[in-house]
């Protein structure tokens, strides 16, 4: 008799008011399945994930764990039967150690009511052994690299007898080589009975490490299939539907303009921070779209913010607009027609507390301010016409940023600069953790702003990002700019060889 699912999910719908968030879906993970769940945001992702994990009650539906029926709106029951879940961000102590955050709240005891230390040890020896997974124990959790930190987050689930990992965006934030090293993780656990919903917007991981997937549109399921019956146009076009597809990939394929307007936006030559980047030279032309790209690590984001005013270069000179430029700090460079969209939006973009009106408006307060005090009436008719102009969801200014849908988070973002009228704009990975339907929209948005003629210059990881919206692709290697292409010029083989720095 075949073993029933880890998890079955039968008729899951969720309705907040006249909103139907969830509809009626369907949703299984066998043993030793890693099942990809993917689709565009507010297609009902996360209400489903919040449904499984027991945050929230469904309307309607039923859940069972291994055929057996579980309470709905439950945290703790969840991770009783063998749930756990692996946000985006880490969700650990860093200052502890490694053993300490795998057992935190649960430590086993002596007699005399002692942290027993030894069994912790033994216990996270023995997890590690049968999981594949090495990490120094002792070491405080903030010293390891951010794969390490994932699989401390793996081994804390796994001492909770987890049977049920579910992966929300696990590599947001990882080089290649780390996201290769989790997915050695991830079918090492695959062999030993765990099932892994793994949720990414990286369609390459999808390909490389998932078995099955489920795509929600809408709230409900479009598709669900083996990952080796379907290619990657038909999982474009099934997450954000067949016009935005289709468009997307028309303009990836025409209307690039490798030096856009002939006019210079910014200037670069012999940029050079010892040490860290050498002998930086290039030009970045109104009307067109400049990527450089490079492994983490090339020191793209340092040179990105020398250019911004936060770190200081040793040598070298800069123009915009053909007039020489110093930024000793980064209100220089905006006075100069510069902004930047960071890469860490939680941390070094928005306000996550603040209302999408406030976060709109930081990059340009002074001009909403009458004598002492901000004109609110002013921000908000300003945040109107940016909601409207970037399709920004939900259409209310009022809301509160950190509840937004990491898409629409990233545009509130670049709308925060575009309102700052730059004549330059730099934007460090702009699709980090956001959707195939989201990056599609963003990228529609800098091939907007390039036709109303900014300079952009986008730094990028994602080489089917870098082939899609640059005119111009330049590539970093350990601190030097090696090489400066049309875009139309390179394909991805030859551009994945100069950025390993590898002999033609």
């Amino acid at each position: 008799m075949a073993a029933p699912p880890l998890i079955r999910g039968t008729d899951l719908s969720k309705v907040y008011g006249t909103l139907t968030a969830l509809n009626n879906t369907n949703f299984t993970l066998m043993p030793s399945e890693v099942r990809a769940l993917i689709g565009a945001n507010g297609a009902g992702k996360s209400t489903l994930i919040k449904i499984l994990t027991g945050a929230i009650a469904p309307t309607s539906g039923t859940v069972e764990i291994s055929g057996t029926p579980v309470a709905l709106g439950d945290p703790r029951a969840m991770i009783r039967n063998g749930l756990a879940c692996i946000y985006q961000h880490a969700n650990l102590a860093p200052d502890l150690s490694v053993l300490d955050n795998i057992f935190l709240g649960r430590q086993p005891t002596s007699r005399f009511g002692l942290v027993n230390t030894k069994a912790q040890r033994s216990e996270a020896q023995a997890l590690m052994a049968r999981h594949g997974i090495e990490v120094d124990v002792d070491v405080p959790v903030g010293n390891l690299p951010t794969v390490k930190q994932k699989e401390v987050e793996i081994l804390k689930a796994l001492a909770l007898n987890a049977r049920i990992i579910l992966m929300d965006e696990p590599t947001a934030w990882l080089s290649a080589s780390e996201v290769t090293k989790l997915h050695e993780t991830v079918r090492a656990l695959k062999s030993t009975g765990v099932g892994i919903v793994y949720i990414s917007h990286v369609l390459d991981e999808i390909f490389a490490v998932c078995d099955t997937l489920t795509i929600l549109r809408d709230g409900k399921v479009v598709a669900e299939t083996d990952v080796a019956k379907i290619n990657r146009p038909s999982v474009v076009e099934l997450m954000v539907g067949e016009k935005l597809a289709r468009d997307s990939a028309q303009a990836s394929s025409k209307n690039r303009h490798p030096r856009g307007t002939g006019e210079i936006g910014l200037s670069v030559r012999n940029l050079t921070k010892h040490g860290v980047y050498r002998d930086i030279s290039f030009d970045l032309y109104a009307g067109e779209i400049l990527c450089i790209t490079g492994l983490i690590g090339s020191k793209r984001t340092e040179l990105l913010q020398t250019l911004f005013g936060t770190v200081k270069s040793d040598s070298g000179t800069v123009s915009v607009t053909g007039a020489p430029a110093v930024f000793r700090k980064p209100s220089h460079a905006m006075a100069r027609g510069i902004g930047l969209v960071p890469e860490d939006r939680h941390r070094d973009g928005l306000m996550l507390g603040m209302t999408v009106t406030e976060n709109l408006a930081l990059a340009t307060l002074a001009k909403f301010l009458h004598g002492l005090f901000l004109s609110s009436k002013g921000m908000a008719e300003a945040a109107r016409a940016s909601i409207a102009d970037l399709s920004i969801r939900p259409p209310d200014g009022r809301h509160e940023v950190g509840l937004l849908s990491g898409g629409n988070q990233q545009k509130v973002l670049v709308g925060k600069w575009l309102n700052l009228a730059p004549k330059v704009l730099i934007l460090d990975e702009p699709t980090v953790g956001v959707d195939v339907g989201a990056k599609a929209e963003i990228y529609g948005i800098l091939r907007r702003e390039r036709e109303r003629g900014k300079a952009i210059l986008v730094v990028s990881s994602d080489l089917e990002e870098v082939l899609t919206i640059a005119d111009r692709i330049a590539v970093m290697v350990s601190g030097s700019l090696v090489a400066l292409h049309d875009a139309g010029a390179i394909g991805s083989k030859e551009l994945v060889r100069e950025i390993g720095g590898i002999a033609a």
